[in-house]
Formats: C-alpha cells, sequence, structure tokens
C-alpha cells in the first residue's frame, strides 16, 4: 500500500512539473461584432473593413473584428439602436440615420475641417461626450477630406442653382438644400431611384462621389453638377459597455487606431474620388461647372439652410460645433 501511495505522489509530482513546464494556452482574443448600413462591396463600407485589418496587425490576436453583415442583418436605421443594446458591438454608423437619437451628430456634414482637424481643436472630444452620454463611443470620424461630401446628379442640364420644377430624391441630409432652391423633395431608397429616373418620379438626386456606378444611375443621368458640399457623416461607433469591459491596453490600441484610420480614410478617399471622376467621364457623364457667383450662392444656401435646422435643435452645442467646425 505504502508503495503504491509513493508512486502515486511521484507520478502526480511529474505530472505536475509537465505541467508547470508547458506552455499555457493561447487566451482566446475578444469577439466584436460589426456591421455596415450597406453591403460589404459598398465603398462608404470600407473603414470598418480598413480598421479590421489594423486591428488584426496592431493588437498581435488580442481583439478581432468579426463581420455580421449589412442590412439583412440589421436593417440601416434600427443599427444604431441595436449598437445600444448589444446586438451588435461596433458599426459603420450614419449620423443622418440616427438624429433621432443624437441630432446633434449631424453637424459634422457642415464642417470644413478635416477629421484628423477636428480631432485636434476640441470638436471631437464634443461629440465623444454626446455619444458617450447615448452609451456609444465615438471612436473616429470616417468621412474623409471635408466639404467634398455630396453632389447633385441630373437628367437635364442644370445651368444654374435653381432646382425649380424639378423632383429631387432626397436623403435626410439635402432636404432642406432642395426645397430652398425650389425644387421638390422626394423620398426613396437607393435601389429605386434607378426606376424613378427611367419613369420620370424624380429628374434629380443627391448623393456622394461614390456609388453612382454601383447602382447603375449614370446609365439613366447625365450631369454631375461638379460643386460638392458637405462632409460625409460616416463614423465608427462602439458599444459602450462594452469598450468599458476592454482591458485597458486594448481600449488604448483601438483610440490609435482610431485616429489612424481618419487619417488613412482622409488619403483613401481623396484617391478614389479623383478615380471616380475620370470613370464617370469616360462612361459619359457630363461635368457642370456654374459661375463663380453661382457657386458661391449655392455653398452659401447648402450650409446656411442645415445650419439654421440644426441650430434651432440645439443652439448651445450646436453653436459651439459650428465655431469649431468652420
Amino acid at each position: 500500500m505504502l508503495k503504491r501511495l509513493f508512486g502515486f505522489a511521484a507520478g502526480a509530482a511529474a505530472l505536475a512539473l509537465l505541467a508547470a513546464a508547458a506552455p499555457p494556452a493561447a487566451a482566446q482574443p475578444i469577439v466584436l461584432k460589426g456591421a455596415t448600413p450597406w453591403i460589404a462591396d459598398y465603398n462608404l463600407s470600407k473603414p470598418l473593413f480598413v480598421m479590421q485589418k489594423m486591428v488584426t496587425d496592431k493588437l498581435k490576436g488580442k481583439l478581432v473584428i468579426s463581420y455580421l453583415g449589412g442590412e439583412e442583418v440589421v436593417p440601416a436605421f434600427e443599427q444604431f439602436e441595436a449598437l445600444r443594446n448589444g446586438t451588435l458591438d461596433i458599426i459603420v454608423g450614419v449620423a443622418a440615420y440616427y438624429t433621432g437619437q443624437i441630432p446633434e451628430a449631424s453637424a459634422v456634414l457642415m464642417s470644413r475641417k478635416s477629421p484628423t482637424e477636428l480631432r485636434k481643436n476640441g470638436y471631437y472630444d464634443v461629440m465623444r461626450k454626446l455619444h458617450e452620454d447615448k452609451g456609444v463611443v465615438y471612436l473616429a470620424n470616417v468621412g474623409g477630406s471635408a466639404g467634398v461630401g455630396f453632389r447633385l446628379y441630373s437628367k437635364t442640364k442644370l445651368d444654374k442653382p435653381d432646382l425649380t420644377g424639378l423632383k429631387v430624391r432626397v436623403s435626410p441630409v439635402y432636404v432642406e438644400l432642395v426645397r430652398a432652391l425650389g425644387g421638390t423633395p422626394v423620398t426613396m431608397k437607393p435601389t429605386e431611384v434607378y426606376t424613378g429616373l427611367e419613369r420620370g418620379i424624380v429628374d434629380a438626386y443627391g448623393w456622394a462621389y461614390l456609388g453612382v456606378r454601383d447602382f447603375g444611375w449614370q446609365e439613366v443621368s447625365k450631369y454631375v453638377v461638379n460643386h460638392p458640399f458637405y462632409s460625409l457623416d460616416t463614423v465608427i461607433l462602439v458599444n459602450k459597455r462594452v469598450w468599458d469591459g476592454l482591458p485597458a491596453d486594448v481600449r488604448a490600441g483601438l483610440e490609435q487606431i482610431g485616429a489612424e484610420l481618419e487619417g488613412a480614410v482622409e488619403k483613401m478617399r481623396a484617391e478614389e474620388n479623383a478615380k471616380e471622376d475620370k470613370t464617370l467621364k469616360d462612361v459619359g457623364m457630363q461635368f457642370l461647372t456654374w459661375s463663380d457667383a453661382d457657386a458661391k450662392r449655392f455653398l452659401a444656401v447648402a450650409y446656411d439652410e442645415k445650419w439654421k435646422v440644426m441650430l434651432q435643435k440645439c443652439p448651445d452645442v450646436c453653436g459651439k460645433l459650428k465655431t469649431l467646425s468652420e
């Protein structure tokens, strides 16, 4: 019996030594469930995938972003709430899609400064606080260069900033501009715009630099009004409870990635916009350029009308954001 006991003890000690000598099992990475308001292949979805790669490269397996999908997972206008309630952990947010929760977020549309400049002058800090109060972390502004977010596109030639008699497909971004120029705003899904143009339901539309060819609109619209306005209002947002639960070093790494991502997207967007302009011209779209006076009036209307609405919604905070972004 004693021999058996000593033999068992010796065996246990040997196993303990082997266990101590063996390398510890690799820790499983933290997984963040991500989504975009559009399909993965759509250009404005790109910043999440750029960030996904940066996370993989810089955080060395501590954290990964698992992309779940686009609207087929959660409808675009519901993704902000899905982020807040924890269904999603990280998204490409669109300020115009969650104005009901944070109306001040749309002020970024009228920014005349780049995301990297806004991060340095206090604007970013105001946005961070506004979002954290709603349970969301505002990590990065991925709108790209300032003032080149949107343009008007039309079936008919527009010789001046006058939309009188025209029906214009709108998103919440440029309703005020279209009305101020005498046009009739028409709300329709992007997937309905092609048919709307073809059948005369709408005569023109507002859109970003990129995406026209994704929907085939160059086939049913001929003109690009080459006077860009506003900035894109896309941002990277993270659920705050998830953020607060991350290890300090992972949070610090994400903060650094967020800042680097802003600069990377600015560069990427500038290159893509120039390339897209060439492509649109190659497929036969004509670029319209107004006189300096008309262009100045157009931009004044675009910004003044939008700020008027914003300052009514949030006079104090939006007044501060206006000052910081001009």
